[in-house]
């Protein structure tokens, strides 16, 4: 059995997702808050026994509506906050052979294996209770302004752990698709059915390994000779569990050197003791000491020194002097092997397996900090080994999930597009909500389109998913000047945009996973004229002046935006015709000036003064890398019109979601 799917509501920004979790290896994918570190929080919260849940993890939506209810002056209904409190449902895959462990959630007795479902809701304990002591607490300020409590939400952020529990519901296998209403659940369940299903993991995104302000205490538990300690002390100190022959020997080892040890010391510190009995007076007597010293085994691993990297055959070093990222991999790493044992009960802590349980969720909070490129790529790799190397995994039908949220592009690079889940913001909200897409499907039953864009963005742009804009461009001689053609403008500089050299005839292809991933696009293009009769190779078919009779060959203006064939339609169309804002901006560019249907023609026409300073014999590429090194390239080169004006409209799109974010933090 595993966890198949995790629906959250009324969550911060995520009001309504549905996340698709894979059987083995999930990424949480997306910009800078699109709502990933919201879920795992959720997740956390919802499965973890604490339930610190706190005010500002209501959805804001809900806050004015939780604020109206409590100040009528009747009591409010439960069933008005059927769509308020946050909630997770929680779908499993269940096998036959699984069934006995799921006894609590099984809608039927004849129930015979596929979807089991529950509902984790936060919701309040005894309302008519809250409303005394809300309507009491008023009272109390009547007519004073500004003291609290001034709202409910005022009075929940003391006194929310109070009053507010997590309840248990079944929900109907039959309608996993469905958001099922909360009256159509029945009464919560009297205890939670997890507790012996899921055993939850987590590492944080804040390490605290480079944090000069931490607290010492908190650094010193997050040193590998701590985890060591606690591991030893957990799995395989003989002094703990079943005593084993080996851990019998090692006993006897431990005896016998803790008497020789006990000899010396006594021998050692006899003078001193001697100096002490000479302070004898009545009535208190000669004090009689004696030492009896114990050691310790797992003493001798938690010290400063006790664990050491070999440097060279004769070097060895402390584990702080290794740099930042080698500690943090060698951290989680072991961590990961702390959290597989700790599950499995193993060595000393052995117990039955059916006392196990069968789910094993880790969550993992941006693993790629302080790791180089490369150690990004072997954490992820070896991670999920690591958290299922041993056979009793295997052996008792045990299920090991794992959750990561990432940024980076080289974790993304290692996984496969079914393992990706894109958190995407609809920026153009006033308060900001988050939808989920799995990118498993998105492309259908369009196999050579996914193969090829799967390849691409893979082996060139896996950066696009962390992006907060698109522009998809022609080729190499673009790719090396628009970053500068980009830096004139003020919010796509305080943005992260994703160039990707892709070419008209191939980005219509991204079509699909632009239109999933809904991000603000600009594409940047050629007009690609050709005579309606021609069956010449593209390279001989470029008229030198443009007329009626001639259409494009590019398949992205053809198909995608504006959808016009026709040179003068494509040449006759407007701005607006250009841009489309169904589900996200999208808008294309390409030359419109007479003489201009490449982009060389259109810088070599907006630039004459600094083009007579280079070869014009050299390929496209070149001139545009000798165009570097003219002096007064960055004070006199003039960025194409087309080209400015697809830019000028992308640089608003993103002034008005950095305007958004920035409102959105102030609420």
């Amino acid at each position: 059995m595993h966890i198949s799917t995790i629906k959250i509501r009324n969550f911060r920004k995520l009001e309504n997702v549905t996340i698709d979790i894979h059987n083995q290896t999930t990424l949480f994918i997306g910009a800078n808050n699109s709502g990933k570190t919201s879920a795992i929080t959720a997740i956390k919260l919802f499965l973890s026994n604490d339930n610190k849940f706190l005010t500002y993890d209501f959805n804001l939506k809900n806050h004015l509506k939780i604020n109206e209810l409590f100040d009528a002056e009747a009591e409010p209904n439960m069933r008005a906050f059927d769509d308020i409190f946050p909630t997770m449902d929680l779908w499993f895959h269940v096998e036959d052979d699984d069934i006995y462990r799921v006894g609590q959630l099984l809608p039927t007795l004849d129930w015979a294996g596929g979807n089991l479902g529950v509902r984790l809701r936060y919701e309040i304990k005894d309302i008519a209770k809250l409303f005394a002591e809300y309507k009491q607490a008023r009272e109390r300020i009547k007519n004073k302004a500004k003291i609290f409590p001034k709202h409910m939400m005022d009075f929940l952020s003391k006194k929310l752990s109070n009053h507010f529990i997590l309840r248990y519901y079944l929900l109907d296998p039959n309608h996993k698709e469905d958001i099922q209403p909360q009256i159509s659940l029945g009464d919560p369940l009297e205890n939670s059915p997890l507790d012996n299903l899921i055993k939850i993991d987590i590492i944080n995104a804040q390490r605290g390994m480079n944090d000069e302000n931490a607290d010492t205490e908190q650094i010193e538990n997050r040193k590998l000779s701590n985890l060591l300690t606690s591991y030893y002390s957990n799995h395989l100190d003989p002094n703990k569990g079943e005593i084993s022959d080996d851990d019998l020997n090692a006993i006897e080892k431990l005896n016998e050197a803790t008497s020789n040890f006990t000899e010396i010391m006594k021998t050692s510190f006899e003078p001193a003791l001697n100096e002490l009995s000479e302070i004898g007076y009545p009535p208190f007597g000669t004090p009689n000491i004696t030492l009896n010293p114990q050691i310790k085994t797992a003493d001798s691993i938690n010290h400063s020194n006790a664990l050491q990297y070999k440097a060279d055959d004769n070097l060895f070093l402390p584990e702080n002097y290794n740099g930042l990222g080698y500690q943090n991999l060698i951290f989680m790493t072991f961590k990961m092997i702390c959290f597989r044992d700790s599950w499995l009960k193993y060595g000393k802590q052995k117990t039955e397996a059916d006392k196990i349980a069968p789910i094993h969720l880790v969550l993992i909070e941006e693993p790629e900090a302080h790791l180089h490129p490369q150690a990004q790529q072997v954490f992820i790799k070896k991670a999920f080994q690591v958290l299922t190397s041993r056979k009793e995994i295997n052996d008792g039908n045990l299920t090991t999930q794992m959750i990561v949220s990432t940024h980076s592009s080289h974790i993304v690079h290692e996984c496969d597009f079914e393992q990706l889940r894109y958190f995407k913001r609809d920026f153009t909200a006033k308060i900001p909500s988050t939808n989920v897409v799995n990118l498993t499907n998105i492309f259908g039953s369009d196999w050579e389109t996914k193969r090829f864009v799967t390849r691409y963005i893979k082996l060139n742009h896996c950066d696009l998913f962390f992006a907060d804009a698109a522009i998809l461009i022609e080729g190499e001689a673009e790719r090396i000047l628009m970053p500068y053609f980009v830096s004139k403008h003020k919010y796509l500089t305080q943005s992260y945009i994703c160039i990707l050299t892709i070419g008209g005839s191939h980005a219509y292809r991204l079509r699909p996973l632009i239109e999933s991933l809904c991000i603000p696009t600009l594409i940047i293009t050629d007009l690609d004229p050709v005579q309606e009769d021609s069956n010449k190779k593209r390279s001989e078919r470029i008229p030198s002046k443009l007329n009626v009779g001639q259409k494009t060959c590019n398949t992205t203006l053809k198909t995608w935006i504006p959808k016009q064939e026709g040179i003068d339609k494509l040449l006759s169309a407007t701005e607006h015709d250009k841009e489309s804002n169904d589900t996200f901006p999208l808008k294309v560019a390409y030359q419109t000036t007479e003489g201009e249907q490449t982009f060389e023609d259109a810088i070599k026409n907006e630039n004459p003064h600094l083009y007579d300073k280079i070869n014009n014999s050299l390929p496209k590429a070149e001139k545009a890398l000798n165009l570097l090194y003219i002096e007064e390239f960055e004070t006199s080169l003039n960025t194409p019109r087309y080209i400015e004006s697809g830019l000028i409209w992308l640089d608003n799109i993103l002034q008005n979601k950095l305007f958004n974010d920035e409102e959105a933090k102030n609420e």
